[in-house]
């Protein structure tokens, strides 16, 4: 893998349509440390979106596919830094970290990138919410200091509890995932789990993911969550692979009713990642309501 540095010039990009912008408590930005992904060689590289996203198609080199290349905005804690400093109302903000990139991809374990801009964002306790959306149990690492910023949640991607899919993770990377879940809510972070996108799973998935302690569940599926209902997945490796009508959101749909006919706190595709409440006493939220 091809790993470059740039220097970004902003770190935090203001949402004005699409998936994040979306829902009830709409996200006002995200922030993408990285243009690639160290994940995009393994199964989830197959069906992430995000290779079609500018972000990395204006980033890449030519001849470069999706996980063959990882280029890292060296400068984005002191990006960040400045842009929170200037902030003329962080009461506002909520960010999504990240959209396009795990912000625990194997590469943080060397460069701490992600860790180095939640020290930024541990000096700030007045910003509306910090989404930290991974499917890497590294993020253990940081627990503590995540459970000390007052806005910040995990959220853990586990698509499936079924370890022996040709396209879905081993069995290993799920419980791992779990305990990384566990571990997080016995920290005191708030955290919620993204089945997204929904794979074929058991029939005791339901019971795991209310037995993690997770706060909060998102079910999501390629049709409804991928930004075009379901074009770019039609287009990309995993379509060839998957063994079974991924256009299909029934299943995904039962598990979402399951959980709540159970009494979990679970949404659906965009309203569910969208729909984690503006904190106690800050001002109504909308993509269009800061000045940052």
């Amino acid at each position: 893998m091809n790993i470059r540095t740039i220097q970004a010039k902003r770190i935090l990009t203001k949402q004005k349509r699409g998936f994040l912008a979306e829902g009830v408590y709409p996200y006002t930005h995200t922030l993408s440390w990285a243009a690639g992904c160290g994940f995009g060689k393994i199964y989830c590289g197959a069906y992430c979106y995000a290779q079609k996203l500018p972000n990395w198609f204006y980033n890449r080199e030519d001849g470069e596919a999706w996980g063959d290349a990882v280029i890292i905005k060296a400068n984005a804690p002191q990006c960040l830094a400045g842009e929170l400093a200037k902030a003329h109302d962080r009461r506002s903000l909520r960010i999504f970290m990240s959209s396009v990139t795990d912000p625990y991809q194997p590469l943080e374990r060397r460069y701490r990138m992600t860790r180095r801009c939640l020290e930024v964002f541990a000096q700030y306790d007045d910003l509306d919410l910090l989404v930290i959306q991974t499917r890497s149990p590294l993020v253990i690492d940081d627990l503590d200091l995540i459970a000390h910023i007052p806005y910040a949640w995990l959220s853990m991607t586990i698509e499936t509890d079924c370890g022996d899919l040709p396209y879905g993770p081993n069995r290993r990377s799920i419980d791992k995932r779990f305990a990384a879940v566990r571990a997080a809510v016995d920290t005191g972070v708030r955290t919620q789990i993204a089945v997204s996108p929904c794979l074929p799973y058991t029939d005791t998935f339901a019971d795991r993911l209310i037995a993690s302690g997770a706060h909060k569940i998102v079910v999501d599926t390629f049709v409804a969550g991928d930004g075009s209902a379901g074009k770019r997945t039609a287009v990309s490796p995993f379509a060839a692979l998957a063994d079974y009508e991924w256009r299909d959101d029934d299943p995904a749909r039962a598990l979402h009713d399951t959980l709540q006919a159970r009494g979990v706190s679970v949404g659906w595709s965009v309203d569910g990642f969208a729909s984690i409440a503006p904190r106690q006493g800050h001002d109504s939220i909308g993509a269009n309501t800061n000045r940052l």
